[in-house]
């Protein structure tokens, strides 16, 4: 599967609890299964909220 980068923040600066919750309920309203369609990494500081390219074109109006 493809993945977009949706999101990305110092993690200094965010809760990745809550990114995820909104990108969940965003599948969610997609009809799309939240654990196959987000994905969040921290890495060196960065949390990056990733999502399908299935969930990013439903985002996208394509």
């Amino acid at each position: 599967m493809s993945w977009k980068v949706a999101e990305s923040y110092p993690l200094k600066d965010v809760d990745p609890a809550e990114l995820r919750y909104k990108w969940e309920e965003i599948a969610i309203d997609m009809a799309l299964i939240p654990e196959k369609n987000v994905r969040v990494y921290i890495e060196d500081g960065i949390v990056r909220i990733e999502v399908s390219i299935e969930l990013w074109d439903c985002m996208a109006g394509i």
